[in-house]
């Protein structure tokens, strides 16, 4: 008896399940973004190949340098710790090390003031400073 109960109060509910399922509409298909692209069956002009050619090596060169390096005003400074903005709304944390090198020589560090930080990017993001160079 009690088998029996709990076997039709499980075939009720899959039965409401499948019906409900059944009766969702699906959603629209998103449209594709169409991407330009250059023409798959003509040749380039060596020209126009040499300055696709630069313009991707400067953006890959770029994008290897930015792991390295960072670039903005000071928004904290601490001893060994510094957070740099790097745009609207993206901040970098700096961490500085005995034999990190600040030029000019004597100059200080206070937030507010430009910099440029040239080190090693670590995996967490930040970035180890090897040399700081203060913007006047």
């Amino acid at each position: 008896m009690r088998q029996r109960f709990v076997v039709l109060i499980v075939a009720a509910l899959c039965a409401s399940a499948f019906r409900a399922a059944g009766a969702q509409t699906p959603g629209p298909t998103p449209t594709p973004i169409v991407l330009p692209t250059l023409p798959p069956n003509q040749p380039l002009n060596p020209y126009v190949k040499m300055g696709i050619d630069l313009i991707t090596n400067a953006i890959h060169q770029q994008s290897a340098n930015s792991k390295n390096s960072a670039s903005g005003p000071v928004t904290y400074f601490r001893r060994f710790e510094m957070q740099v903005q790097t745009g609207p709304n993206a901040y970098r944390d700096v961490r500085l090390h005995q034999g990190t090198v600040i030029n000019p020589r004597g100059a200080s560090i206070v937030p507010g003031r430009r910099v440029n930080v040239q080190g090693l990017g670590q995996s967490d993001g930040s970035l180890a400073a090897d040399n700081i160079t203060v913007l006047q």
